[in-house]
């Protein structure tokens, strides 16, 4: 019986998929399979390397120390030119690509010694793609391309991005590999008071909007999945603390302790699985 975390997107609220997942594997809750989505994809690849309690713990410090120079870096002209259509995004993928390239030990997802996935969408059709083997570095990015943000990638003759537009909650993915007991890990904040400021926020809140009850309809296709063979899907409660402005990674180190002792709480409390 194959244990398996799916991990949504979320940019930067995975720190907050950190706290839950050592919480998970302090309580004995190890994935034999981690399938993840946008950020949930790095998170994965993180944890691929570096299985177990140890792992857990060294990404919840990595995400605690990062900067938002390392992560991202916003250039005017490029943006400028994203604005005026020279471009197809407004902010370059450089920095991204360094962070996966520090973060993550190995080059390519199939030497992972947890099997993982990045999901990906196509940038032409919507289809949701599933990466299991190839570039680690291009796959995460791909998985993590907010279109118009960033550039999508180029794989295998497909555009793809940001895989949340068509699998946020990749719990469906992860039984097509053959997870029997999924523990869905989101990174759900508080519900808005107000509309979201600026224009790059908007547009996300938005998509995330729409990309909704998508996201409830797959949940319960695959919880009718699970029961028919015996399985679970249990859905993490998140902590849904306030969300930080899309750049700012200073909230990191309080967003991944929110979420483990929400988690905690939770494990304490008796798991209540979605099925």
């Amino acid at each position: 019986m194959t244990t398996a975390f799916a991990l949504s997107g979320g940019g930067n609220l995975g720190p907050m998929q950190a706290g839950a997942m050592l919480a998970l594997m302090e309580a004995g809750i190890v994935p034999d399979l981690i399938v993840g989505t946008s950020v949930g994809a790095l998170n994965a690849a993180f944890l691929s390397t570096r299985p177990g309690v140890e792992g857990a713990r060294t990404l919840v410090a990595a995400w605690s120390a990062l900067q938002r120079r390392e992560a991202v870096r916003l250039n005017p002209l490029t943006a400028l030119a994203g604005f005026l259509g020279f471009h197809d995004h407004l902010v370059s993928h450089h920095q991204l690509r360094h962070l996966i390239r520090r973060w993550v030990q190995i080059g390519r997802l199939e030497e992972a010694q947890t099997p993982m996935a990045a999901v990906a969408t196509d940038a032409v059709t919507g289809e949701a793609v599933v990466l299991t083997s190839g570039d680690m570095v291009d796959s995460l990015v791909a998985s993590s391309a907010i279109p118009g943000l960033f550039p999508p990638v180029l794989i295998e003759g497909r555009w793809l991005m940001d895989g949340s537009l068509s699998a946020n909650h990749p719990v469906l993915q992860a039984q097509d590999l053959g997870a029997h007991d999924t523990y869905l890990i989101s990174t759900a904040t508080a519900p808005r008071d107000r509309p979201a400021r600026g224009a790059i926020a908007v547009a996300m809140n938005s998509v995330a909007l729409l990309t909704t009850r998508a996201d409830r309809d797959r949940l319960a296709q695959s919880v009718t999945r699970a029961q028919q063979v015996g399985g679970s899907v249990s859905v993490v409660p998140s902590a849904e603390p306030w969300a930080p402005s899309l750049f700012d990674f200073r909230r990191s180190a309080e967003l991944t302790d929110v979420a483990y002792r929400r988690t905690a709480r939770w494990i304490e409390d008796g798991m209540s699985p979605e099925t």
